[in-house]
């Protein structure tokens, strides 16, 4: 079989529908893809982070080469933090480390830190950051013990959850699930018509033989409106490749979808990776992004946060 003439880095789209990259290059690889439920935008961190609107333009972006981004939103590099996807503040604030509580009133001192910061962030290594009165701390050597315990523990996630815990959401998924059997996929929406092997490795290993491919899959996505995109996506032990929309409660339209590609690195003249919209070549114009009220109502109040 052979592959389909475009990817979607190259794809010229169909007659109603346009087909574009936010990532920079097709080498791109991208690691959250979030909806930010107050301002109603989609968030996206590949090797950059990008403010989208709903209709997949892009409103700001911000380096972040060596960055990452907790689930509220916070940005951390080199032990600062950045605010910039919650209220677009490119500045970052260096980490302040504060003798760490001891004692009988360690859990007591914890407690009230967690519930005097405006944002709270705990981290994989067992540090909790905290941001108090516009300064970001965390606790130094040497740790009372059982405080050191409690942090390394998953009570310490079910009783100081993330601050503030439910603004961002992951996007709404929509692709099928290429971890299944062909036959028991949705293709509904997008679908696999097949594959084109470009290279093969078989070895034996006495009991076990291990059997390996990589190739180009053929790819349908059903539009509305009767438009079908076809498009080539190279994968090697799998389809790398995931679709999704805004959530229809913040105003996701069934027209406008957003796909996420993996690059391969065995195979940099061959994948092509990348984040893409595929819209309606018309739409309307935007209407100024205005804040989310059910974001809103999903969000702690001061008195809520001080309790």
């Amino acid at each position: 079989m052979h592959p389909f003439r475009y990817n979607l880095a190259t794809s010229p789209g169909t007659r109603n529908y346009e087909v574009k990259m936010f990532t920079e290059d097709s080498q791109s690889a991208y690691w959250k893809f979030l909806y930010d439920t107050i301002q109603n935008i989609v968030v996206l961190h590949a090797f950059k982070f990008y403010k989208i609107s709903n209709n997949g333009n892009i409103i700001d972006t911000f380096c972040s080469e060596s960055m990452g981004v907790y689930d509220n939103g916070i940005i951390r590099m080199n032990g600062a933090f950045s605010e910039w996807l919650i209220n677009g503040d490119r500045s970052f604030v260096k980490l302040r480390y504060i003798p760490s509580p001891q004692g009988d009133r360690s859990f007591e001192v914890l407690d009230k830190d967690y519930q005097n910061a405006q944002y709270y962030i705990m981290s994989s290594g067992g540090n909790p950051f905290f941001k108090i009165e516009d300064k970001w701390i965390t606790y130094g050597p040497p740790f009372d013990r059982s405080l050191s315990q409690f942090f390394m523990s998953k009570e310490i996630d079910r009783k100081y959850p993330l601050k503030p815990s439910n603004r961002f959401i992951p996007m709404q998924e929509i692709g099928p699930d290429f971890g299944v059997a062909p036959e028991k996929r949705d293709t509904s929406l997008l679908k696999c018509l097949g594959y084109a092997v470009v290279d093969r490795e078989e070895e034996d290993w006495g009991l076990i033989k291990h059997h390996y491919s990589a190739g180009f899959y053929n790819m349908e996505l059903y539009l509305p409106g009767g438009d079908t995109l076809r498009f080539r996506h190279f994968g090697a032990l799998g389809i790398n490749l995931e679709l999704f929309r805004v959530p229809r409660a913040y105003g996701g339209r069934d027209d406008v979808f957003f796909i996420a590609q993996e690059p391969n690195a065995l195979y940099p003249d061959l994948s092509t990776g990348g984040v893409y919209v595929v819209r309606p070549r018309h739409l309307p114009p935007e209407p100024q992004a205005k804040p989310s009220r059910l974001g809103a109502l999903l969000q702690p109040t001061s008195k809520q946060a001080a309790r």
